[in-house]
């Protein structure tokens, strides 16, 4: 099982007054959601557990090893990332090598690097683009893309920052269902998200951020049960739950159609 435990971190930016404090935090789950409003702190949390900012203070350890201890390849086996902007982690000259690149950084056989390229290719449906420039693709293709050279390292730990934004809907399936695999395959998978229908739907645990500090920690049904959290948060509730106290004055929490069908179902 992995395990990620952060304590008494803190981290302010030189230029900005918004501060990141988080007293303790515990992530054990292979799929966790982490939520709040823009500035509440999530992209600067994965920046720190990526080593992009170092902690002024605090420590962050994963599997019970100081992540300020690891050397840049074992973080890179550790740990990897999908940002929210494609763009800004793809630059090689096509599709192939970019792919290629990511391995090279773990791995120097080179059947092992093309099989491995091969592979993470096939997993996101970008073979047939190989030899296509990057900058070429279209905005979900450029998303799996960088999904891709993360694939391919193979990390233990994947962070996703809002991995849905971008994508049409076969693409947004294809990445819910790979992230799944993930987790069932004992990765760690945790994807900074707005969209609350998603995250109803897709995760098991959510971590709640508001101005630098962690303020819920637990399961999406527990969260959206408490409007006076939710509130607070200015997060929305998952649609379904919006129609059902619109429609039925039913306030009851669903997490999805399914959710609201099965419970209407077991009254029957």
């Amino acid at each position: 099982m992995t395990s990620i435990q952060i304590d008494g971190l803190k981290y302010q930016y030189p230029t900005s007054d918004f501060k990141l404090a988080i007293d303790q935090l515990t992530i054990t789950e292979n799929l966790v959601a982490i939520a709040g409003q823009n500035g509440a702190g999530k992209s600067t949390l994965f920046k720190l557990l990526t080593g992009l900012v170092h902690p002024q203070a605090g420590e962050i350890h994963i599997n019970h090893r100081d992540l300020a201890s690891l050397t840049p390849e074992d973080r890179l086996k550790t740990i990897g990332i999908v940002f929210q902007d494609p763009s800004s982690q793809l630059f090689n000259a096509t599709v192939e090598k970019e792919v290629a690149w990511s391995v090279l950084q773990v791995e120097t056989d080179a059947a092992v690097v093309a099989d491995t390229v091969n592979d993470a290719l096939a997993t996101v449906g970008l073979t047939e683009l190989k030899d296509k420039n990057p900058f070429d693709l279209s905005m979900p293709e450029k998303k799996l893309l960088s999904i891709a050279t993360v694939l391919a390292v193979n990390p233990q730990i994947y962070l996703f920052d809002e991995p849905m934004i971008s994508l049409d809907w076969p693409s947004q399936q294809l990445v819910t269902h790979l992230m799944q695999h993930l987790a069932e395959e004992k990765h760690q998978v945790i994807a900074i998200t707005h969209d609350m229908n998603w995250l109803a739907a897709t995760f098991a645990k959510v971590d709640v951020l508001a101005d630098g500090q962690v303020i819920f920690e637990g399961k999406p049904e527990t969260f959206f049960g408490d409007s006076a959290l939710t509130q607070k948060t200015g997060l929305m509730t998952p649609r379904i739950m919006q129609i059902a106290q619109e429609v039925f004055d039913d306030s009851r929490v669903y997490l999805t159609p399914e959710d609201y069908f099965e419970k209407h179902s077991e009254k029957r």
